[in-house]
């Protein structure tokens, strides 16, 4: 049986499941996340190569129509999941969703502009930007402590 994992590569459970004849498929319709704890790895793509992106070089997730992008501090991946998945298993003591189309880790913010209407301009350590947008400006906010 083919099922997408969502276990760090070193998690003793994938070579349990090996040995039960379940392997690791990136393009499988299935997927086995552990309950209650964060991951310390995400696949990506980039170029037709798999790689395993560390949690703590992620900047933000973006939704981009049907595409999901990992920004890290040294590229761009492609993931193959869906941004609430994502969301569920990135530890939510450093990730945070700041819009329908976009997560967020809170220690790669390098500064915080306030903008019309209750949004806020996230400047990140790779260059980026990204808004908080109205419907979770409270939220952004509540969180930081601002």
């Amino acid at each position: 049986m083919n099922i997408k994992l969502m276990l760090d590569p070193d998690d003793p459970m994938r070579a349990s499941l090996q040995n039960m004849g379940i392997t690791d498929d990136p393009e499988s319709e299935y997927l086995l996340i552990r309950r209650g704890s964060g991951v310390n790895y995400i696949a990506g793509k980039k170029e037709d190569q798999q790689f395993y992106l560390d949690v703590k070089d992620i900047c933000f997730i973006e939704s981009m129509g049907h595409d999901i992008i990992i920004h890290t501090t040294d590229g761009t991946y492609n993931s193959g999941e869906r941004l609430k998945a994502l969301e569920q298993v990135l530890p939510a003591d450093r990730f945070l969703r700041v819009s329908n189309s976009a997560i967020v880790n809170l220690k790669k913010i390098k500064r915080i502009e306030s903008s019309l209407l209750q949004k806020f301009i996230l400047h990140l350590t790779n260059g980026s930007k990204v808004d908080v947008t109205r419907s979770y400006y409270y939220i952004f906010r509540d969180r930081i402590g601002i």
